[in-house]
């Protein structure tokens, strides 16, 4: 499943995690983030098969557990360096 029909086919339950994620103050987070998340990480090699299951993941995702994927994505991305990385925007 590619992050652009992920996005489309789920943008409901996305969107209202990233209100959540925006309540809890992280407001740089977006629907595209969470789309990235779930397509790159979490349902890589085994998507759930039932659409219930799915819609259960997107609601129980917490913020420490999208942190560890950023973490993993910014320990593996040989791209960015620190000096790109913006931290002021996480505070």
């Amino acid at each position: 499943m590619d992050k652009e029909s992920l996005k489309n086919q789920y943008k409901t339950w996305l969107y209202y995690k990233v209100s959540e994620f925006n309540d809890l103050g992280y407001t740089t987070i977006e629907t595209e983030d969470l789309a990235h998340y779930f397509a790159d990480y979490r349902w890589k090699k085994n998507v759930p098969e039932n659409l219930f299951e799915q819609i259960f993941q997107i609601n129980q995702l917490n913020i420490n557990e999208y942190f560890d994927f950023e973490s993993l994505e910014a320990q593996t991305n040989k791209e960015i360096t620190l000096e790109d990385i913006n931290l002021s925007e996480l505070f």
